[in-house]
């Protein structure tokens, strides 16, 4: 089987790129042979994967990038049918309809390729949120109409993005996964803090992501003498929140980190005390799949998160694999400053710091190797009737 998987991103600019990595070298073990096409912002990476990773595209400008991105993709496509048979073309939303005068030749010379779409976000500006959702079904009904196959993140996110439509789909869902080989426990050793509880969270760093309110969360606790350092590392999309912390002095347990590797995330996790899952009631979260959840899992780690279907989907509605708090989409700050502090009194997080049952449950369910899976095994189905 080959694929060819189209994405509208600039894999350059992002510090999890586990995704697309792990997939490929997912296919690779299988003897599948998956092409990924892509583009850059500043420089072309290809994460020891050079005969698997393919740029389209040599412009600098963003706007002359931009349009040379979408010319190539839809050269590729052409080019891809009418030389190839039975292969799968994968694209995501950005690019429906794009494939369409692929898609078109391919009916045409009868080359019995099979298009699918793989939606693994949906819009996550709150502001704009409703606009950009119908933004995203023009470009999204093309698929219904002509395409053979949908994969999404999670079983709610394909609920939400398919409820408009009549019919019957063939569909997949493949979430986030981990690399349990380099997100092993036994190769980190942890550095003792009886001081302090530390809370920890890498990622994204934004006010939609709820990055703000942990830290207004913790504030009223600090000022009650608990003993507590956050940790957020990450790309700072939002300014406000390294102001906010200026301003109301919280620097001395407040700390904004810039991205490191991979590879160094996981000796942070074992450093922290409870890892921390902000997001708020908002739809773009609700569908999501964090990759950093699985990751805080598979080394060891119970974890602070929302009580929603982005959760609930993996652990259930009660679990002891998570602390759930609940919240709301005005204000979610009470319920965690509230959890916060149950889970610091109970000294739960005194008495473990290592849960082979958190590590046991990713093992089983959410490698990247079992979430790939999935979808070749979907990938080879599409020519069954």
């Amino acid at each position: 089987m080959k694929i060819h998987w189209f994405e509208a991103k600039q894999i350059d600019r992002v510090t999890n790129f586990s995704t697309e990595t792990e997939l490929i070298e997912s296919a690779l073990r299988q003897n599948i042979d998956l092409q990924y096409y892509c583009t850059f912002a500043k420089k072309k990476i290809y994460f020891n994967l050079p005969n698997q990773i393919n740029y389209l595209g040599q412009l600098k400008n963003r706007y002359l990038k931009y349009i040379e991105f979408h010319l190539l993709v839809v050269v590729k496509a052409i080019q891809i049918v009418l030389l190839q048979r039975k292969v799968v073309l994968m694209v995501n939303q950005d690019l429906i309809r794009l494939m369409l005068p692929a898609y078109m030749l391919n009916a045409v010379f009868r080359r019995d390729n099979k298009f699918i779409v793989d939606i693994r976000t949906t819009p996550t500006n709150p502001a704009s949120f409703d606009a950009d959702m119908i933004s995203f079904h023009k470009k999204f009904k093309y698929s219904i109409k002509f395409f053979d196959g949908f994969s999404f993140i999670t079983p709610f996110m394909e609920h939400y993005v398919m409820q408009p439509y009549k019919g019957s789909f063939k569909s997949v869902n493949w979430s986030s996964g981990v690399n349990v080989g380099l997100f092993k426990p036994e190769y980190y050793k942890r550095v003792e803090n009886n001081k302090t509880t530390q809370l920890f969270y890498h990622g994204g760093l934004s006010i939609s992501r709820g990055n703000l309110d942990v830290i207004k969360a913790v504030e009223p606790l600090i000022k009650a003498g608990y003993a507590i350092e956050l940790v957020q590392i990450g790309i700072l999309v939002d300014d406000c929140i390294k102001t906010y912390i200026k301003e109301h002095n919280l620097s001395t347990w407040c700390k904004l980190l810039d991205p490191v590797s991979l590879s160094e995330i996981p000796q942070m996790i074992v450093d922290c005390d409870l890892p921390v899952l902000p997001f708020p009631n908002f739809m773009a979260w609700r569908v999501s799949s964090p990759i950093k959840l699985m990751e805080y899992l598979a080394m060891g780690k119970k974890v602070l998160a929302p009580k929603m279907e982005s959760f609930t989907d993996v652990f259930g509605i009660e679990s002891d694999l998570v602390y759930y708090y609940n919240t709301s989409d005005k204000d979610q700050v009470p319920a965690l400053t509230q959890k916060i502090k149950e889970i610091i009194d109970s000294q739960i997080l005194d008495e473990c710091h290592f849960h082979p049952e958190s590590r046991a449950f990713v093992e089983s369910k959410y490698t990247w190797q079992r979430q790939a899976e999935q979808l070749f095994n979907f990938c080879n189905d599409l020519w069954i009737k």
